[in-house]
């Protein structure tokens, strides 16, 4: 190598004043990195009010399949009640005053008695 900074094999060295001069302070570094964090925070708030917000929208969701499972198991009763009421006024109008349900399977005309405990079967016929 020679005074004017060339090496043996063609290239310049690189002058001191150059090199320096394209490297981050320690001032840019730290602010570089304060940037960073700030970033990593900011992200980490957004996923915890993401996350949060989820978890609220899971919540309003069971509530809502919990409401209308109660309102189909309301309708049901209803029309259960409606049905046996239908049925009873059908029985007094028509003079038939049988205390079977409806899907009894006993032929008119047949006496027969229901035990409250047990289910209208074709077995209930007592002659």
């Amino acid at each position: 190598m020679d005074d004017s900074g060339h090496h043996e094999n063609g290239r310049q060295k690189p002058q001191g004043q150059w090199l320096m001069q394209h490297q981050p302070s320690m001032k840019q570094i730290m602010a570089i990195m304060a940037e960073k964090d700030a970033a990593l925070q900011e992200r980490n708030l957004a996923l915890s009010e993401k996350k949060k917000a989820l978890a609220e929208r899971d919540l309003a969701i069971m509530q809502r399949d919990s409401a209308i499972m109660e309102r189909n198991n309301a309708i049901m009763e209803r029309d259960n009640a409606i049905a046996t009421l239908q049925y009873r006024e059908s029985s007094m109008n028509s003079g038939n005053m049988s205390p079977c349900p409806p899907g009894c399977q006993i032929s008119r005309g047949l006496k027969h008695m229901h035990h409250p405990a047990a289910a209208c079967t074709t077995s209930d016929t007592y002659g």
